[in-house]
């Protein structure tokens, strides 16, 4: 069983791990999320101190703010799985919309969660890409076709 502190919105509250069930803990607060999905960290990035962990089970979603260096502390404890995201937070609350119009199963969620990372994997092994040659010939030949030869030059009288 591990504690971690963070946030939930403005309070202050501990977190305690026990197999797929987290609890948050604040003076006589006390809320259980149990058989959790996934957990999604997003706002992960070296600027920024703390991100976001957001614990979803199939209906409740908790945001628990916490510092970065908590994330490996959180990983190490949890059975289920985990992804970390980038700067940009996701659409929550359409994601959840669409998923309980469309029924989403754990397996659905895991899809969209693994295809948003693999899209920005994508995007960033995009810059790397050089142009290609047939673009580079082509640019030539369109620069080289827009000026007249001189010998087609002449004077009218």
């Amino acid at each position: 069983m591990s504690k971690i502190s963070g946030r939930i919105g403005k309070e202050m509250v501990e977190s305690t791990f026990e197999e797929s069930n987290i609890t948050f803990t604040r003076k006589k607060f006390n809320k259980k999320i149990e058989n959790i999905w996934f957990v999604y960290f997003q706002r992960v990035s070296k600027t920024l101190k703390s991100c976001d962990a957001i614990f979803f089970n199939g209906t409740d979603l908790v945001e628990f703010v916490v510092e970065q260096k908590e994330i490996e502390n959180i990983i190490d404890t949890i059975s289920y799985p985990c992804y970390i995201g980038g700067m940009d937070p996701l659409p929550w609350k359409k994601m959840r919309k669409t998923a309980e119009k469309n029924n989403w199963t754990i397996e659905d969620w895991q899809h969209v969660l693994e295809d948003e990372e693999s899209a920005e994997d994508s995007e960033s092994d995009a810059d790397w890409v050089p142009d290609s040659c047939s673009e580079c010939s082509d640019e030539d030949s369109e620069q080289e076709s827009d000026e007249e030869p001189s010998a087609k030059r002449h004077k009218r009288s």
